[in-house]
């Protein structure tokens, strides 16, 4: 669904029209847009991860669904997130 959203943002055509080219039910696509402006409101760009907490693991959660579950180094956390 991501994938196929941002295909259609490169492509510069309109929805009716990408969608009629792929065989996309139109109101489906239009849902899958809906849901992705949702979850982007909900998104939050930056968290403090506070030093002094030592024995918390540290969750990364990607739009793509893909987990990335670190202990609290931060010098490793900086290291996975360069990678995404």
């Amino acid at each position: 669904m991501l994938s196929m959203i941002a295909d259609w943002q490169q492509s510069g055509k309109s929805k009716k029209a990408y969608c009629a080219e792929h065989g996309i039910n139109e109101a489906k696509f239009y849902y899958w847009i809906s849901r992705i402006k949702e979850s982007d409101k909900s998104a939050v760009g930056f968290l403090t991860i506070d030093k002094a907490s030592k024995n918390s693991d540290i969750e990364i959660i990607y739009p793509n669904g893909v987990r990335i579950k670190v202990e609290n180094d931060l010098g490793l956390l900086s290291q996975l997130i360069r990678l995404y």
